[in-house]
């Protein structure tokens, strides 16, 4: 859901001027369904893929770490690894910041300025405005769905890059942890998949990270 407010300034009776705050809100459309179904598919695919590539062909050496914490370590390690390469190609293959003309969120950000002076404008009714309103509403709505799509692709290619760390290079999460036989196709997907969903984490920490460290220069 998604909800714009604005201050409205409008004329009254005698010359008289009413400030009021005006809102709409609009409901974020759901993902489109070819975009979650093949993201899956695509992961899925590459999971059975690796699997085979890894038992029949690459066979590399399994990585076999027995002490506590250092597998984990070494997940946070891969997962920093691939968020910082998969940062700039994401810039390239999904943009979706306000500079991009046209873009959900540029639009958003244009219908929210529109509503923004027409509150500011005694002369607009407040009909006037709350239609302004409503258009905002539903651009935002819409940037944030689009940003929900974009995370769900961002998602399908971080996890198709940590299966095929898992299976390329032999690391293998439940393996390092576990003093038992794993099943290595199990064991690939679930390192993959945890790879590619802490790439998210990771990166909001290092924007979080770099925001205050510039705040704090300033």
């Amino acid at each position: 859901m998604a909800t714009v407010t604005v201050t409205n300034v409008e004329r009254g009776p005698g010359g008289s001027t009413n400030i009021t705050p005006v809102s709409a809100s609009a409901a974020k459309p759901s993902a489109s369904w070819p975009v979650v179904i093949w993201s899956m598919a695509a992961v899925t695919a590459v999971a059975v893929l690796m699997w085979f590539a890894y038992d029949d062909w690459i066979r590399p050496v399994v990585i076999q770490i027995k002490t506590g914490y250092v597998p984990f370590a070494g997940l946070v390690v891969v997962t920093l690894g691939l968020e910082r390469l998969l940062e700039p190609v994401s810039q390239v293959l999904l943009p979706n910041g306000p500079a991009k003309e046209n873009s959900p969120v540029q639009r958003a950000v244009r219908s929210k300025s529109a509503a923004q002076l027409a509150a500011a404008d005694p002369a607009k009714t407040t009909g006037d405005v709350l239609s302004e309103v409503s258009r905002a509403a539903a651009d935002q709505a819409a940037a944030d769905a689009r940003r929900t799509e974009r995370t769900i692709i961002f998602w399908a290619i971080a996890s198709v890059c940590g299966l095929g760390i898992s299976g390329g290079f032999g690391f293998f999460l439940l393996q390092s942890v576990s003093s038992t036989h794993v099943n290595s196709f199990l064991d690939l997907t679930v390192t993959g998949l945890a790879i590619g969903a802490g790439t998210k984490p990771v990166h909001d920490l290092i924007s979080s990270v770099q925001s205050k460290a510039a705040s704090t220069r300033i």
